[in-house]
């Protein structure tokens, strides 16, 4: 069964289509943008428009203008964005009904093809932002932006067909790992329904259990690879970061404390 995702990108979607005064989009359609909208999502430009990156890369006033002036700012830029009074402009609507019909390509797509399908059909959306940021980035920030983007995931970050090819991953690793992720993402989601709070409010409990269950995966998943493999993965990916997501790029407000 197809996994889907809920990002950023949908939720923008979504509430999109929560404005509209028909449906004028097919909801199957629709749910097809998550797995293309984690892979535009995880496209290392991308996350040149997060603000902890953009420290960690040291970008200059310059470049970081630049790059709110170039770049999508998150996926909700991909996908559009709100006017005036948190109404969806015709700019956002036409860029969304954009996204629906290329989706309508990926349909009967089978999953052990739909990646490449995505970056095939979602070509402008993933090599735009890349063009443009690698005129912003000098060399070595181009070079640690990429090592960022290979680390992202957790457990599912050696699942990237960068990683697998340059780890040079057997078939029976790709399994395990696969397994470990997908053991990650049901165990997760009972977490979640647990909680009793949908979305993206959830309580400092629950996100403590959450990142110890993606701890736990992780480690289960280091031990997959070869000592060989796990050292030029260290060196592949550089020192750890862990990318902090927010809206528009922007770390998520810190909650406040009682009085």
């Amino acid at each position: 069964m197809r996994k889907l995702f809920v990002t950023f990108g949908m939720l923008t979607a979504m509430l999109l289509l929560g404005q509209a005064s028909a449906q004028q989009f097919d909801r199957d359609l629709f749910k097809l943008m998550g797995p293309a909208t984690k892979l535009i999502g995880e496209n290392p430009a991308m996350l040149a428009s997060n603000e902890g990156v953009q420290k960690e890369l040291k970008l200059d006033e310059e470049q970081i203008k630049a790059v709110k002036e170039k770049l999508p700012q998150g996926l909700g830029g991909v996908f559009g964005g709100f006017g005036n009074g948190g109404k969806p402009s015709e700019n956002a609507m036409a860029r969304l009904t954009k996204m629906m019909e290329k989706a309508a390509q990926l349909k009967d797509v089978p999953e052990d093809k739909l990646e490449a399908k995505i970056r095939e059909v979602f070509k402008e959306e993933l090599d735009g932002p890349t063009k443009e940021v690698e005129k912003i980035l000098k060399p070595e920030q181009m070079t640690r932006l990429k090592q960022i983007a290979r680390q992202q995931g957790g457990a599912a970050a050696y699942l990237k067909p960068e990683n697998v090819k340059d780890l040079g991953l057997k078939d029976e690793q790709v399994k395990k790992i696969k397994d470990i992720s997908t053991e990650l993402d049901k165990d997760s989601g009972e977490l979640r329904k647990s909680g009793g709070k949908g979305g993206f409010n959830i309580s400092p409990e629950l996100r403590e259990k959450l990142n110890a269950l993606t701890k736990e995966a992780k480690e289960k998943a280091d031990e997959v690879l070869t000592s060989e493999q796990t050292a030029k993965y260290k060196e592949l990916v550089g020192a750890p970061y862990t990318v902090v997501r927010g809206f528009g790029g922007r770390p998520p407000a810190k909650p406040k404390k009682d009085d």
